[in-house]
């Protein structure tokens, strides 16, 4: 019997080069997210990113690529997860939308960089202009807001945090460095753009130092330090602060914080800051709204972080119905009260009101001291005789603190801001409670899409301001997807 002859089959040659014709159009379907993010900057204004175009008609010079294609790449480029300048300029070469928003014609990762972050003011306008369309479609009503921080990391490293001196000693050697450039222009034979570019980084490096500076003395101001350190900043970034984040570290971030509408979970308002508390952010955000459509949101909820003496009393200010919880009220005299036998704490004390003394469980009298005006309401000290401490004999149990030699107990009395009392009241209702549950599905989820599904998990770019616009351009890209959701077209 004959062998059976081999088996053929079709070759594969991939080294040879294939012309054939593509009709761009065509590269994405009619409900491609491409297309329906330019069908949207196609009705924005975008005037305030042409205003400082140096190509104009009439005058030589190489045209400038569109304000309107710039927008929509970006914007694109955040519902893929594309961060990176150099990354979107490579998948220009093959990835059919950024092919068809381009038309073919790929855009230099320099241009891409420098428009993102390059156009702050023009870019916090778009976004408005996004909210506008947002709320005349009813999507936004701002009947009712949540307000929540989440914790970005910047693009630093821990080791560029340093103190003072040692800032101050770079400092100088950027300026050296700086005057050894110009000294070498003038005398070596440099092209005008490698100088340009040598000068620029010397002068952003000083900068960014000069700021470390200002960063350190701002935060020895505001005593927001440990008293037995120096503070310290980044002289790669000195806006950056150490915070926990998610994954329960602590890290150079940002707090960006965002104010999210109930009717849909779409971001209403956004702002960036350094500092790592929420607690001073709820009145400002609140502000900002007022600013952006003419009236405060009749109700606002927030977590416990945001919830102190100043920010309840802002609240009702405000004429807004708040919604929160209390983190770490009166934490300050846990300590004191934990030595004390229960039967010597403030709550066992009497008061008589015609003499305004306190009553201790001996029948010890203490005086009133002084009056301190806090926010939220004030304060009564009252002090006892300091020979009737010493003499009595439930000392150990009801100051065990205070020495032979110190003077009598004292006891501090916090009358609240009636603002505080119908806070108090009014969160010790169930009907309060079913309210504030519906805080965290509804600002939970802006933030765990930003991070997901943008994967903006850490910042690209340094600096508040360029952070700032980095942040804008994620949560309007979480306002489109969400609005191509809920009214396709």
């Amino acid at each position: 019997m004959s062998e059976r002859p081999a088996a053929r089959y079709i070759p594969i040659n991939r080294s040879q080069q294939v012309l054939r014709p593509l009709d761009v159009d065509r590269l994405v379907d009619e409900d491609h997210p491409a297309r329906k993010i330019w069908r949207v900057v196609e009705q924005l204004d975008l005037s305030r990113f042409e205003c400082e175009a140096r190509a104009v008609e009439g005058q030589v010079g190489r045209s400038a690529h569109a304000a309107h294609l710039l927008v929509s790449v970006w914007l694109y480029a955040y519902t893929k997860g594309l961060h990176s300048a150099r990354e979107i300029a490579r998948q220009m070469e093959y990835e059919p939308g950024l092919e068809w928003l381009t038309g073919l014609r790929p855009i230099n990762h320099h241009t891409l960089s420098d428009f993102r972050v390059g156009h702050g003011e023009a870019l916090q306008e778009l976004f408005e202009q996004v909210l506008a369309m947002l709320t005349m479609k009813g999507l936004i009503t701002l009947e009712r807001v949540a307000v929540d921080g989440t914790k970005i990391r910047a693009d630093v490293n821990k080791k560029s945090f340093r103190r003072r001196g040692k800032i101050e000693a770079h400092l100088a050697m950027a300026r050296r460095h700086l005057r050894e450039l110009e000294r070498q222009e003038k005398e070596e034979q440099t092209t005008k753009r490698e100088a340009s570019a040598r000068r620029r980084g010397a002068r952003e490096q000083e900068q960014r130092l000069e700021e470390a500076l200002e960063e350190i003395e701002r935060l020895r101001a505001a005593k927001k330090h440990d008293k037995r350190r120096e503070p310290q900043a980044s002289s790669t970034d000195p806006t950056a602060s150490f915070m926990w984040i998610n994954d329960g570290g602590v890290a150079p971030a940002y707090n960006v914080q965002i104010t999210a509408d109930a009717k849909h979970g779409l971001i209403a308002d956004l702002e960036v800051v350094s500092d790592p508390q929420d607690g001073q952010q709820i009145a400002p955000a609140m502000d900002r709204l007022r600013r952006r459509n003419g009236r405060y949101p009749p109700q606002c909820l927030a977590d416990g972080g945001y919830t102190n003496n100043a920010s309840v009393v802002a609240m009702d200010e405000r004429g807004i119905d708040y919604y929160s919880t209390w983190t770490g009220r009166n934490e300050g005299f846990a300590g004191r009260a934990a030595q004390r036998h229960e039967d010597y704490l403030l709550d066992q004390f009497g008061y008589d009101e015609a003499a305004n003394e306190m009553i201790c469980p001996e029948s010890k009298r203490l005086t009133h001291r002084q009056t301190r005006r806090t926010t939220g309401g004030e304060v009564y000290v009252y002090q006892a005789n300091a020979e009737d401490c010493r003499a009595c004999p439930a000392r150990t149990q009801c100051c065990p603190e205070l020495s032979l030699n110190s003077g009598g107990r004292t006891t501090s009395v916090q009358v609240y801001d009636p603002a505080i009392e119908r806070f108090d009241e009014k969160m010790r209702q169930p009907e309060a409670l079913k309210i504030y549950k519906q805080r965290a599905p509804l600002i939970e989820f802006p933030n765990a899409w930003i991070k997901q599904k943008l994967k903006l998990r850490r910042f690209s770019t340094r600096g508040l301001p360029k952070v700032r616009c980095e942040a804008l351009w994620a949560a309007m890209t979480f306002n489109l997807q969400r609005m191509f959701r809920l009214a396709p077209a």
